[in-house]
């Protein structure tokens, strides 16, 4: 009886929550040059999240992409992108879904894309790949293309 009464204590104990469940949008840089798109490095990018005027990612490293976290209590995100002496700010509005992951975890926000808007600095254009962002890992769900002329020297 004792050890059935101990082996349904620990049947009933819930794993614990996964810490790296990663919700981000991710946004590749591209170039079209004589009619074909190709991927382009970023020498050094800084993003700032406009409502919050906070630090998302700075690197110096050469970056094809990046991975930023979209705002789960408002219907649209603000990205101040830096890759030069002017910067981009790019708007993106969406609908939001929590869905519930477990006890352990809760609820997490998937984020389904409607718009994307941008100044036109050093981007030429954005476009949606993939309307969904959900629980996924290094997922490109906009591609961000690049003016040629600045791309030179980037």
């Amino acid at each position: 009886m004792i050890i059935g009464f101990i082996a349904l204590l620990f049947s009933c104990e819930e794993p614990e929550c996964d810490k790296t469940l990663r919700n981000e949008a991710g946004f590749a840089f591209l170039t079209i040059r004589d009619s074909i798109e190709t991927d382009t490095l970023i020498d050094a990018i800084t993003v700032r999240g406009l409502a919050r005027d906070s630090l998302l990612y700075d690197s110096s490293a050469n970056r094809s992409a990046v991975y930023l976290p979209l705002d789960p209590s408002k219907d649209q995100s603000r990205f101040i992108f830096q890759m030069g002496a002017r910067p981009d700010t790019l708007q993106i509005n969406y609908t939001r879904d929590e869905r519930f992951i477990s006890h352990a975890c809760g609820f997490i926000t998937r984020f389904r894309m409607q718009q994307a808007t941008t100044t036109h600095n050093h981007f030429d254009s954005v476009t949606t790949v993939n309307p969904l962002v959900a629980l996924n890992e290094n997922e490109t769900h906009f591609n961000i293309y690049l003016s040629p002329a600045d791309t030179s020297g980037l």
